[in-house]
């Protein structure tokens, strides 16, 4: 496709999903809607008590009245609810907000799932990527939410973007950068799944094209990125509060993680391992099956790496790591919780959508003929499922239970 028709392809896909988010937000809007989550609700009210305060003093909320926060919010730095606030202040209705703001990250994610998905598969594929990942049942449960997870995912793509680009053009270690640091502010301590996201894909692609050295330029450039923001919040939150931010976030966030429930180390970070595993095979299901079906027997590993020979076996070997890495990372918690492997149930169905478009013809040439019509099926599956989500949330139509392991 000509530059020319890539710009007009582009200019399609951001008109449409601006409608679609635009019409989502007037109706969450008109339908002064509210979740039954209790952290989305306590997300909502809090960045609605940011709109009624100084943009300068965004960085220190507070628990509402009410809630089980006392006083000032350290759980996680601030930033998920900048944007939140920002749009109440603009005239917006303060409890929706939150809401809103997270279906246009959810829009923004998987405009760039797919993009980051085509450095490893046809454009085609990576487009059925985005299309089918918004079936799988932990995209139902975090369809209309206020909490973190669809920005932390935005984030962590953004970042791996970057990674990607930058092995041929350094400059774009610093959007590597600002995926990491959107991160940090979204999610204080979880930018480590950000840098093992970079790390498994700079690894991942380390014989593909470009420099493995500005890969590793870019990365450090990141954590320098990363320490400078951390330090900047540092200062802005004694600046209101008069208190530190990170020592008290850090300590409460790895106090509770780090205290053991037994004398048997071993034994409980291995039982953490194994309540993890059923949660990756559900939540990404059915495409979960679909990559461990194709990778358990030898006699057709060497069929799968056939079928992803170069830049296709690299998005499987990612895959392979991140989800390694991060089960392994989380199962040294004994805080243990469905919603910490957020970014590993999209990598797994990403990996098995890819596997299963090119195990199934038939289902390839179905696919493809829905692809004819890029943006639009992507978009109006983010559409009806989000309706459909309204409907029964605030309308009282039965709705799919999704259930957890």
């Amino acid at each position: 496709m000509s530059e020319r028709g890539v710009g007009k392809s582009l200019s399609l896909e951001i008109g449409v999903w601006a409608l679609a988010v635009v019409a989502a937000a007037a109706v969450l809007a008109s339908l002064r809607y509210s979740t039954r989550d209790a952290d989305s609700r306590l997300y909502s009210e809090i960045a609605a008590g940011l709109s009624l305060r100084s943009p300068r003093e965004w960085v220190a909320p507070e628990g509402p009245p009410g809630s089980y926060i006392k006083g000032l919010f350290r759980e996680h730095p601030a930033g998920i609810h900048f944007l939140p606030a920002a749009l109440a202040q603009a005239g917006y209705p303060p409890l929706q907000a939150a809401y809103a703001v997270n279906a246009g990250y959810q829009a923004l994610g998987l405009m760039l799932l797919w993009r980051v998905a085509a450095f490893c598969v046809a454009p085609f594929e990576a487009r059925s990527i985005a299309l089918l990942v918004q079936l799988i049942p932990i995209a139902f449960i975090y369809r209309i939410r206020a909490n973190h997870e669809a920005a932390l995912l935005l984030g962590l793509l953004v970042a791996l973007y970057g990674a990607e680009r930058c092995r041929k053009h350094l400059a774009f270690g610093l959007v590597m950068a600002a995926g990491l640091v959107g991160v940090l502010l979204i999610k204080g301590i979880f930018v480590a799944v950000g840098f093992l996201a970079c790390a498994a894909w700079l690894f991942a692609r380390r014989h593909g094209e470009g420099s493995n050295r500005n890969a590793l330029l870019a990365l450090a450039l990141g954590a320098l990125a990363v320490g400078l923001a951390a330090w900047g919040y540092e200062a802005w939150y004694r600046a209101v509060t008069g208190e530190p931010f990170w020592s008290l976030h850090l300590g409460r966030q790895l106090g509770v993680a780090a205290r053991p429930r037994s004398g048997a180390f071993l034994l409980e970070k291995a039982a953490n391992f194994l309540w993890y595993c059923p949660r990756v095979l559900w939540f990404a299901f059915p495409w979960s099956l679909v990559l461990l079906g194709s990778l358990v027997r030898k006699a057709r590993l060497s069929a799968v790496q056939r079928r992803c020979e170069g830049a296709g076996r690299d998005g499987l070997r990612f895959v392979a790591l991140f989800a390694g890495a991060c089960m392994a990372a989380f199962s040294l918690s004994d805080r243990v919780a469905d919603r910490y492997l957020f970014p590993v149930y999209y990598a797994v169905a990403a990996g098995g959508i890819a596997l299963a478009l090119r195990r199934w013809p038939r289902f390839q040439d179905r696919l493809s003929r829905l692809d004819v019509w890029h943006p639009f099926p992507v978009v109006a599956v983010w559409a009806l499922t989000f309706a459909l989500h309204l409907l029964g949330g605030h309308l009282g139509v039965p709705t799919i239970k999704v259930w957890a392991p």
